[in-house]
């Protein structure tokens, strides 16, 4: 990589930084590209460069967030010899502490989800975005060696990716007196894939535990 490719490189994450900051503290509206160059410390005219649109730097924030680093660092922390209930948990725990630590997130993820609704671009990316997330769950769930047929480890994906959305959620403002515990997340994952033995277990064959 040449000095001028990794400048170039570092100027376009001091971008994303910057918007992940001021569109999840601000708001999308409120948060002009003036702000934004201005908190990363270039020039307004590179943000056009490297991303275009302020819709643009809005999807490539999430998808730096959710993607790039938060589905990174969550593969990296997993031992995939682990049984699936504790690969599934370790995931799980992940997300919880990665929504505490960057309260950002909610008000970057609700800002796309919003404004989606009337823009279908925004729709297909956001797509795209949950497919992407989909597809590295999947990988998971693959190297589980879960016995499932691949539509019923399509729709379990799906099921974990509603879990992961209903953790943002509730990161901001818990929906309970106390945040989400270790204890709980444990109890959910392990009534989660009891249903998951049930569902991939032979008609007639019992169940032992």
């Amino acid at each position: 990589m040449t000095t001028s490719t990794s400048h170039q490189d570092e100027r376009r994450s001091a971008i994303l930084q910057a918007a992940f900051k001021l569109f999840g503290q601000a708001g999308y509206a409120k948060a002009t590209m003036k702000d934004i160059a201005a908190k990363a410390g270039v020039a307004q005219g590179l943000i056009g460069y490297h991303f275009g649109t302020k819709e643009t730097l809005l999807v490539e924030a999430v998808r730096e967030w959710m993607i790039n680093k938060g589905m990174k660092a969550a593969f990296a922390e997993l031992d995939l010899h682990g049984s699936p209930a504790e690969i599934l948990e370790r995931a799980l725990l992940h997300v919880v502490k990665f929504r505490k630590e960057n309260p950002e997130w909610f008000t970057l993820l609700i800002t796309l989800w919003t404004e989606s609704v009337n823009n279908d671009k925004l729709a297909a990316e956001l797509r795209e975005l949950y497919m992407e997330m989909k597809s590295g769950i999947m990988v998971i769930l693959d190297r589980m060696e879960l016995r499932m047929e691949r539509r019923d480890q399509e729709t379990l994906a799906s099921v974990i990716q509603a879990v992961f959305d209903g953790l943002t959620l509730q990161a901001p403002v818990p929906l309970s007196t106390e945040p989400i515990s270790h204890e709980q997340v444990s109890l959910g994952i392990g009534w989660l894939f009891e249903g998951v033995r049930t569902t991939a277990q032979p008609k007639g064959e019992p169940n032992h535990e």
